[in-house]
């Protein structure tokens, strides 16, 4: 698999400045002053347990389980014992324009 991301549901790509939904809220006539803000986090976890985050991503689950489960070994096998996670969230605050 390429890739295990989801991409953006307008099309905005990774790097824009502004990421979805942030970007419809910019084009929406309800909303003005749309901020983008994004809170770090950083996880660290056991090999096993970040296995088993992976196994609830859609894109391994669509594997058939025998490929899937080839794939799970195989990450497993190049995994240190933890393993440290950047799992950020992207927040957006938009003010509801007035109605005039």
């Amino acid at each position: 698999m390429e890739s295990d991301e989801i991409p953006s549901p307008d099309g905005t790509p990774p790097g824009h400045d502004m990421q979805w939904p942030g970007t419809e809220l910019q084009r929406s006539e309800w909303f003005t002053g749309v901020q983008q803000s994004v809170i770090e986090r950083r996880l660290t976890m056991s090999a096993a347990d970040y296995v088993g985050q992976l196994s609830t991503i859609s894109a391994y689950l669509v594997l058939p389980s025998p490929e899937r489960e080839q794939v799970f070994s195989r990450i497993t096998g190049v995994l240190p014992e933890t393993v440290e996670i950047a799992a950020d969230i992207t927040v957006h605050l938009a003010r509801r324009r007035c109605a005039q």
